[in-house]
């Protein structure tokens, strides 16, 4: 055969031979069906994108949203479903795996046709030690604490505070809101002339205290002047002339530590009642005026410590 009818001739078909003149319409009839392909795909992709984010998310969790779809719809709003770890899976979140682990295996939940009895619901005639028990199996690490401090003595559970917490949106409150719908005699304390800054949102009850700790006056229940100091640094010392009452006594031995209607946050009316309450043998000022017209930090006024004089002078 000559090379010009190698050029118009093919390999054989069924014992035909394909010249090039056939072999064309072909081509272009399996280009038109891949281009057809690669459109249906796009226009999957839209549709796919197009439906509601919502729809999406509850297809995530498989045969818990069957029954459960406003649940799990609601579950994409908390900081559990963005769990991603090995604690979980190998690879990423799989939710249905998330509902059994604080749930339990759903196996005779769904032999059982559904029922809160066959599944743990986290309901509130639950036990609170129970409840708590199941969050404390992942966060171990306030097991000791929690069941020591007020909270866990009350008989509170994990969900009285951190259920509103656990949400994503930016409709979730405050914690110091959490706090102060129980604590509500220290709410007030907050709404006093004096105070520190909370309802303006410059710290949180979380900045001092921590709620887990065995005892809630301080963080962990350590010394109270190491809450304070974190912020009031110039107040710290060490000083080479060092307040007793500041250092034995601590800063609540002269403030309050939330709010007062006196300067100063004082748990007295005036700085000469708060330095009289201790100092009595000093009856006047330094027998010039009466001790009612006598505002003492005029002259000592490194109160809090100095390294200059024994007297706190200026």
């Amino acid at each position: 055969m000559s090379s010009r009818a190698a050029g118009t001739a093919d390999r054989s078909r069924g014992g035909k031979i394909l010249s090039a003149t056939t072999r064309r319409p072909l081509l272009q009839f399996s280009l038109h069906w891949l281009a057809l392909a690669v459109v249906l795909v796009a226009v999957v992709g839209l549709f796919a994108a197009a439906r509601p984010a919502t729809q999406e998310k509850v297809k995530e969790f498989g045969i818990c949203a069957e029954c459960h779809e406003d649940v799990c719809t609601d579950f994409k709003l908390v900081r559990h479903s963005e769990i991603k770890s090995d604690r979980w899976t190998k690879t990423a979140l799989q939710v249905e795996t998330v509902c059994a682990n604080c749930h339990g295996d759903p196996a005779k939940h769904l032999e059982a046709g559904g029922g809160v009895g066959t599944i743990f619901a986290f309901r509130n005639t639950d036990a609170a030690q129970a409840k708590a028990e199941k969050c404390l199996e992942c966060h171990s690490s306030t097991r000791s604490l929690f069941f020591a401090s007020p909270h866990g003595q009350a008989a509170m559970d994990c969900t009285n505070c951190h259920g509103e917490l656990m949400k994503t949106s930016e409709e979730k409150p405050r914690p110091s809101e959490i706090c102060l719908s129980c604590h509500q005699d220290i709410g007030a304390q907050f709404k006093m002339n004096e105070r520190h800054r909370l309802q303006e949102g410059v710290l949180e009850c979380t900045t001092c205290h921590d709620q887990h700790a065995p005892s809630t006056r301080t963080r962990l229940g350590g010394f109270k002047d190491e809450e304070c100091i974190r912020c009031h640094t110039d107040k710290g010392g060490p000083f080479l002339y060092e307040h007793e009452a500041s250092r034995v006594e601590g800063c609540t031995s002269c403030h309050e530590v939330h709010g007062s209607h006196n300067r100063h946050m004082l748990t007295h009316q005036s700085t000469a009642d708060l330095c009289f309450s201790c100092h009595a043998a000093a009856p006047s000022w330094h027998g010039f005026f009466s001790s009612q017209d006598t505002n003492c930090v005029t002259c000592h006024a490194t109160i809090h410590g100095s390294n200059l004089s024994k007297r706190f002078l200026k």
